[in-house]
């Protein structure tokens, strides 16, 4: 009779232990691998898997190939009445009608809430020494871009505006009215871009609307011409 061969007790908890270990496996089950690493967005990288806005230039902005940028128009003053630097027509003088000229402006900035325009002529001192003023307005309302011819002579004017003091110490426009035989006196139209209405009653004099623009005024524009007798 064939005896089997002795087995220590040490080596069949060392069989029985491997067989258990084989035995709790689920079959066709394939082994479990690390999760991935969650990606995270950056200071410089948008979130991942989310849609990205793109800019769209708007059809007032969009160049086409080949052109150029056009730039924004600058703030101009201009008048159909004569052209800068040109005669001023007699019926604006104290030679004809004495009314005041046909004046438009245009490109003054967004963000402008009134207009304020000064004529002057640079070559005779009216008072506290400063250039005659002829015409005097504020407080034009933003809307306001142009001025027919012969504006009326009134403080309160239906658009709104306020006029002030001329150095005649009238209300409105009054005709330059240089000397006869003098070389040609040069006048300055000159409008302002206000950001806000200033406080002030009608009637006031240049210095006092100076003042009142100072730290008010966004941009400005002018318009010259010459007056000759």
């Amino acid at each position: 009779m064939r005896r089997w061969p002795e087995v220590r007790p040490t080596a069949l908890l060392l069989l029985l232990f491997f067989v258990v270990g084989c035995s709790t496996g689920v079959a066709g089950q394939a082994p479990q691998s690390a999760p991935a690493p969650t990606v995270r967005p950056t200071d410089t990288a948008p979130t991942p898997n989310l849609p990205i806005a793109r800019a769209v230039a708007s059809p007032s902005s969009s160049v086409q190939p080949g052109q150029s940028p056009v730039a924004a128009a600058p703030f101009a003053l201009q008048s159909s009445a004569f052209i800068d630097g040109g005669q001023l027509p007699a019926d604006f003088t104290c030679d004809g009608a004495g009314q005041s000229p046909p004046l438009s402006w245009s490109g003054a900035p967004l963000t402008t809430a009134a207009y304020a325009l000064v004529a002057q002529d640079m070559d005779h001192l009216g008072s506290g020494g400063q250039p005659f003023t002829f015409w005097l307005l504020y407080n034009m309302p933003s809307s306001l871009t142009q001025l027919a011819a012969g504006v009326p002579t009134k403080p309160l004017l239906s658009n709104g505006a306020q006029q002030g003091l001329n150095d005649d110490q009238t209300v409105g426009y009054v005709g330059d009215c240089p000397d006869r035989g003098q070389p040609p006196h040069h006048v300055a139209f000159t409008v302002f871009a206000q950001d806000g209405y200033v406080t002030l009653e009608t009637g006031a004099a240049y210095a006092s609307v100076r003042d009142a623009l100072v730290g008010h005024t966004l941009a400005q524009a002018m318009l010259t011409a010459t007056v000759t007798r």
